[in-house]
């Protein structure tokens, strides 16, 4: 399905709005470590983002 020219025209504001605010952080896992892995973390109540920014915080205390 094509995208009109007003979500066109959306997707760039949105694409400028945030442009070199994020960066992707890739990680490639076993299906199955990646299944157990997002369980555990949607079972603490946080997002993936938030898992990492705590291990991080975790890491720090070391």
């Amino acid at each position: 399905m094509a995208r009109s020219e007003a979500q066109k025209a959306a997707d760039k504001r949105y694409r400028e709005k945030t442009q070199d605010r994020y960066e992707h952080f890739v990680v490639n896992l076993k299906r199955e470590e990646c299944e157990s892995i997002s369980v555990a973390i949607k079972a603490a109540g946080m997002t993936k983002a938030d898992f990492l920014r705590w291990a991080v915080e975790e890491l720090k205390k070391r």
